[in-house]
């Protein structure tokens, strides 16, 4: 179940999606059993699952983030940017911040039966992002850009 969890995340690294490809399946089953385990130890459960070969924090955030969203947000690129101003440091030092950072943010949202986790506040900066890059954003800018351009 590793490599369709990751698949999407490794299309740039085609040799980390070999580690992970090339990893058995009961070294996974145990890493993941012992992580799910750690939790809510986010250290813990990172480490868990850094064991196995082409497994970062990044990628171990990935897996945590499905299994158990109000705990752990997944280590997107563009959440990072928006919660630390920094997306290129893949270490655990890093993801705990961020962590620590959508896990209060999830805190402060919830009120009363309206809930929030750390993963729907990654999620939410994620698109945000990405709605900011597309040209159907609403921007006039890059709409006038767009109707300037003819094809050829």
């Amino acid at each position: 179940m590793l490599v369709p969890t990751i698949d999407w995340a490794l299309v740039a690294r085609p040799r980390l999606m070999d580690f992970v490809k090339g990893l058995d399946d009961a070294m996974v089953e145990s890493a993941s059993r012992k992580a799910f385990a750690a939790l809510p130890d986010l250290s813990r459960a990172i480490t868990e699952l850094t064991v196995l070969k082409g497994v970062g924090p990044a990628t171990a955030s990935a897996v945590l983030a499905a299994y158990a969203p109000d705990v752990a947000p997944f280590m997107s690129d563009e959440a990072m940017v928006a919660a630390l101003g920094n997306a290129k440091e893949y270490t655990l030092k890093q993801y705990l911040a961020f962590a620590d950072k959508l896990q209060a943010k999830a805190k402060e949202l919830t009120i009363g039966e309206e809930s929030f986790t750390p993963s729907d506040v990654e999620r939410a900066l994620w698109s945000s992002a990405i709605g900011s890059k597309s040209p159907a954003s609403g921007n006039p800018k890059s709409e006038s850009k767009m109707r300037g351009k003819r094809k050829r």
